[in-house]
C-alpha cells in the first residue's frame, strides 16, 4: 500500500519543483507566475501529506480511511495543481471547473485525516 503513496508523493514533489522553476524562468505574465507559484506550493504541501499517510498505510492502521484520503489528495493534486498549471500556460477553457473540484478534494482529504485522528482518540 505504501508504494502508491510514495509514488504519488514523489511525482507530486517533482512536478512542484519543476513547475516552480519553469514558471519563474519561462513565464513573463505575472498572473501566470502567481498561478504556477500557488500550484507548486499546494503540490509540494500535499506531496508531504502523502508521505505522512504512507506511514499509516505501511503500519496497516486506518484501513479504508487512509485509502480514501490518498485518492482525495491525489485527485486534488491532479485537478487543483494540474488545473492551475494548465490555466497558467494554455488556459482552462471548458475544464475551468477542475480547479475548484480539486480544491474541494483537498478539503475533503483533510477532513478524512481529521476523522482518522478522531478514530485514534476513541481507541
Amino acid at each position: 500500500m505504501a508504494g502508491k503513496f510514495l509514488l504519488a508523493a514523489g511525482l507530486g514533489g517533482f512536478v512542484a519543483v519543476a513547475a516552480g522553476a519553469a514558471g519563474v524562468h519561462a513565464l513573463a505574465d505575472e498572473h501566470a507566475r502567481q498561478l504556477v507559484d500557488l500550484a507548486s506550493r499546494y503540490l509540494l504541501l500535499h506531496a508531504a501529506a502523502l508521505l505522512g499517510l504512507a506511514h499509516f498505510g505501511r503500519a496497516g492502521t486506518g484501513g479504508w480511511l487512509v485509502d480514501l484520503a490518498f485518492w482525495l489528495f491525489a485527485a486534488g493534486m491532479v485537478l487543483f495543481g494540474g488545473g492551475l498549471l494548465v490555466s497558467a500556460t494554455v488556459g482552462l477553457g471548458p475544464f475551468g471547473a477542475a480547479v475548484p473540484i480539486g480544491g474541494t478534494a483537498f478539503m475533503l482529504a483533510w477532513l478524512v485525516v481529521a476523522g482518522l485522528g478522531l478514530r485514534r482518540l476513541a481507541q
